[in-house]
């Protein structure tokens, strides 16, 4: 699900473009896609560079291979560096780090409270669509918990979806939660009705 950006640009430091291996740099995406693999055999020292690289890169097979190590490192620093991307313009970057956040679960888990409290609604949003793909107790307790002091409708809209999924015991209260914070939307009404008869009928 594709969301347009509306915060800012990560903090995460990056290399420079001249301190990047020149295959990297070559003008055929097949040999910068080769050199992406050669990364991935050491993926986790290399986590900087690739995401330098996603920040840049327009081919989409170059792109799959640099999210595709990214994921199969699945280290913390894998998975901080790959949130980053979540406040990036590009839609389909967007989406590529959320796909390759879902592949590394242990770390995405530890990235959904961070994810929670940023500024960026869209951001908060895409952590909302990661932890209802994750499947995990944690995760549904991460929900419960977001459900009851989140404050942007378009949040809250995705909230309710999600806790309509989860047949956790905690969820009809964090839907209750937001229905009194947005007691005058009649669209969230609507969208936290449509969850709890999920709920009623898991």
């Amino acid at each position: 699900m594709g969301l347009m950006k509306a915060g800012s640009r990560s903090d995460f430091a990056l290399p420079d473009a001249e301190l990047a291996p020149p295959s990297l740099t070559d003008p055929d995406p097949a040999i910068r896609r080769r050199a992406v693999q050669g990364l991935a055999a050491d993926a986790e020292g290399a986590v900087e560079t690739l995401v330098w690289l996603l920040r840049s890169e327009a081919d989409r097979s170059v792109r799959a291979a640099a999210f595709s190590a990214l994921a199969d490192c699945g280290s913390l620093e894998a998975a901080q560096a790959t949130a980053g991307l979540l406040t990036e313009d590009d839609p389909a970057l967007r989406n590529g780090a959320l796909e390759a956040l879902s592949a590394m679960p242990d770390a995405a888990t530890a990235m959904l409270e961070p994810l929670g409290h940023h500024a960026d609604p869209d951001v908060r949003s895409f952590a909302v669509l990661l932890a209802a793909g994750l499947h995990r107790a944690e995760a549904c307790d991460w929900l419960i918990a977001l459900a009851a002091r989140e404050d942007e409708p378009n949040v809250a809209a995705h909230l309710a979806e999600a806790l309509g999924s989860t047949g956790a015991p905690g969820a009809v209260a964090g839907l209750e939660a937001i229905r009194a914070r947005f007691a005058g939307s009649a669209y969230l009404a609507f969208a936290i009705d449509m969850a709890l008869r999920r709920l009623g009928d898991g």
